[in-house]
């Protein structure tokens, strides 16, 4: 009898409901003697099931993997992905709500998860996850191809020998899963999109092995988030109205401060990358500057007056 599946706190079986549910789903006779000693041997192995000493009503069980909100914000995850194809998404998303009771599966199918537009072209990204996590793993080293988007916009493999690389770690950053690696003959540590990576096979040879102690995700802190640039503090003066994006964009511990305020302009100061930074300007370029360092500041100048020859001249 799977209490996982018919039951919940709001779906109580009492002990006849179990025994028709038996006869009806499975086609099993059960006297009630049997179902309560079934019961009780569950809960001697650890398996939280509610009574009717508890409830004065029936039976359902508690103890589940996952809570309902947890199945939700998975669900969430999976379907805001776009590394995850549409027929993967949807079955990814029936697997998780099968921990869930027949009731609350029914919920989640009523909700609508909408899927990213920008879906993964690559149909063997689980394939090329998996393969990298064995050599990874084993010690060895890999060989692959590359892929590019031609001019149709669909991934092709790039004219060439491919690639021979030791892979140290799978990581999942800023959305797409990477494999850092280092390339065969060259000295330091680099990463690829494995859903750009093609055909690969794993080599007898062991993996190179790297000095230094870069942790993985210091390294995609560093090289996949921060694109290798070094963080730096900068000094901003914008709208008030700006303030709610400027602390997503920029947000973190310690990253973002008021410095000042007066009635429609605020004075913040901002720690991130000089990339990021100079972007979120000059797309609110008529309502903030960089104040200091002054060094960006020009940079952001001579943007502006390239864009206005471009669209002026």
């Amino acid at each position: 009898m799977r209490l996982r599946k018919y039951s919940d706190e709001n779906h109580i079986l009492s002990a006849e409901k179990i025994r028709k549910k038996l006869k009806t789903v499975y086609d099993v006779d059960m006297e009630r003697r049997a179902i309560y000693r079934n019961i009780d041997a569950l809960q001697s192995m650890g398996i939280e099931i509610e009574g009717y000493r508890d409830n004065r009503e029936g039976y359902y069980l508690v103890d589940r993997m996952f809570e309902p909100s947890e199945i939700r914000l998975l669900c969430d995850a999976v379907a805001a992905s776009n590394m995850i194809r549409e027929e993967s998404s949807k079955s990814i998303m029936n697997k998780l709500a099968d921990t869930q009771s027949i009731f609350q599966k029914r919920m989640l199918q009523k909700t609508v998860f909408v899927k990213n537009r920008t879906n993964i072209q690559n149909k063997k990204l689980f394939y090329n996850i998996d393969i990298l996590n064995i050599a990874i793993n084993q010690g060895n080293k890999v060989a692959a191809g590359m892929l590019e988007y031609n001019r149709e916009a669909r991934l092709e493999k790039k004219k060439g020998d491919g690639i021979s690389f030791s892979p140290y770690a799978t990581v999942w950053a800023d959305g797409n899963y990477y494999v850092i690696a280092k390339i065969e003959n060259e000295e330091q540590l680099t990463h690829f999109r494995i859903d750009y990576l093609t055909d690969i096979s794993m080599l007898e040879r062991g993996i190179d092995i790297v000095f230094g102690g870069i942790s993985p995700q210091q390294y995609a802190e560093k090289y996949i988030y921060n694109n290798g640039e070094r963080m730096e503090y900068f000094e901003i003066e914008c709208s008030v109205s700006l303030w709610n994006e400027l602390v997503e964009t920029f947000g973190g511990e310690n990253h973002v401060s008021l410095t000042k305020k007066d009635k429609n302009v605020l004075t913040v100061r901002v720690k991130s990358i000089p990339t990021l930074v100079k972007k979120w300007i000059m797309s609110h370029s008529s309502e903030c500057i960089i104040k200091s360092p002054r060094q960006y500041k020009e940079e952001i100048q001579v943007l502006i007056r390239e864009s206005y020859r471009k669209y002026w001249s």
